[in-house]
Order: C-alpha cells, then structure tokens, then sequence
C-alpha cells in the first residue's frame, strides 16, 4: 500500500502543468526509498508536503531519511512525515524522528477492502448522477477539490490534468444537474488507492460520497483489483468525521492508525 501511494502522489505532481509547478514551486525528490512532495506557495498544507518512505528498511541507517528532512527542511513548509506501523524500518524512523525533535502530529486511518466482497445493491441519493471524467475534462474535478479542501483557486491545477492519467479514473457527482463533488481511483496491479474526494457546500449531506465510493468499488473490481484501501484522518472526538463514517459503510475496515510525525508548531 505505502508503494501506490507514493505513486499516487508522484502522479499528481507529475501531471501538474510545469508552468504552473515552477511558478508555485511544486517539486518532488527522492532520496533512496524515500519520497519528498512539497508546494512552496502552499506552506502550511501538511497533507500535501509529505516525506513518505520513511519506514522502508535501511531509510535511516544509510541516511536516506536524513538527507530528505533536510531538503524538506529548506523549503521552509510545513509536513507530515507519515511511519507505518509494525514494519521493519518504523522503530528505526521513529526513534530518529523523536531524537531529532519531531512529534507526533494528526494521524490517518487507514482502510482495507478485500476484492471480491459482496456489495448491497442501493439506488443513487434522489438527483445524484456519477459520470467517470475523460482526458480534458478535468476542470470541475480541480476546481471541487480546491474547494473542498480549502485551497486557493490556482490549486485546482494540481488535479484538473489527473482524468485520462494513465490507470486513474475519475469521477463526477452532479447534484440536479450542477457539479457537486468528485473523487479519484488509482489502479495498480491488483491494488486501487481510493482518494481525491472533495464536495462542494451547497451538494453535503446528498451522498455525493456514498455513491462515489459505490462506483469506485464496482469499478475497481470490474478491474481484478483484490486489495482496495483508503484513507481518511483517525477519529476523534473533537473531529467529527462523515467520511470516516461513510467509508465504514461501504464495507472497509480499519487497518491500522499511521502516525504522522512533524515539527512543532
């Protein structure tokens, strides 16, 4: 699971315009097993300035880790360095983290979904209708996601190009007629990330997300997919969450919480 999601983020960096990555500095390195994605003109935005990798065996012992800290370090963004748990290199990272002043930050559950597994048959949400994205018609699809997740307007660029991107699939709630909310799919092999889910104020509460997860599952097992998984921020009694509580609907279950490490504040 950590090797599709560093190419999912690898894909949405890649396919961003490079006008457009150099003017607000979008840039990704790698340093041995490890993965730096990070957006100068989007410092505080954690979730999107990642060190993934930090686990993998040896990250630490042949200084893998520290020189992409150290790069992370000089762009002057915050970020999250996500440790999966109960792997061989997460002692490792997590004692080098705690020795070199990182804490833990907000963690992220993570979901698994077997393939194969029987779905309940259910109508879509009155006035909800799902279409799947061509190459060029990712406008909607950015735009959704930038607002739905808080981000400027030129954010949008980040993800408009990801519809016909090699092995995504991405999809469009309409709500009587007007766009909604969206979400992504990413097929690897016989393992589908689910991600890039965002919804407009004026669609929550219609089950834009419900249906989107229905047709990312039945489309991801049409596939051959054997592992879906997905992530959403743990559950905590201060963050209420809808998605946690639709993703568990759809019939995943929770794997395992992930830590994620960062500078203090």
């Amino acid at each position: 699971m950590d090797l599709v999601e560093q190419r999912l983020w690898r894909d949405i960096w890649g396919s961003t315009d490079p006008a457009i990555a150099a003017a607000r500095g979008v840039e990704a390195r790698s340093f041995g097993p490890i993965q730096v994605t990070a957006i100068r003109d989007l410092p505080d935005s954690r979730w999107l300035n990642l060190v993934l990798g930090a686990a993998t065996p040896d990250a630490v012992g042949d200084g893998h880790l520290e020189a992409a800290i150290a790069w992370a370090d000089s762009l002057g963004v915050s970020y999250y360095v996500p440790v999966t748990p109960a792997v061989a290199g997460a002692a490792a990272a997590e004692e080098w983290l705690r020795a070199n002043g990182f804490e833990h930050g907000y963690g992220w559950m993570k979901f698994k979904r077997p393939g194969g597994t029987v779905l309940e048959n259910a109508d879509l949400p009155r006035g909800v209708e799902i279409r799947e994205l061509a190459r060029g018609e990712g406008a909607d699809f950015g735009a959704i996601v930038a607002s739905g997740f808080g981000l400027p307007d030129w954010a949008a660029a980040l993800f408009d190009r990801l519809p016909g991107h090699q092995d995504w699939r991405c999809y469009l709630a309409e709500v009587d007629g007007e766009p909604g909310g969206c979400a992504a799919l990413l097929i690897d092999g016989e393992m589908a990330e689910f991600g890039i889910a965002a919804t407009l104020e004026h669609a929550r509460g219609r089950g834009c997300q419900s249906a989107l997860l229905r047709r990312r599952i039945e489309d991801a097992e049409g596939a051959g997919c054997r592992t879906l998984f997905v992530e959403t921020g743990e559950r905590t009694e201060d963050r209420p969450s809808a998605s946690y509580r639709n993703i568990l609907r759809a019939g995943f279950e929770e794997t395992y919480v992930r830590p994620n490490w960062q500078r203090p504040d």
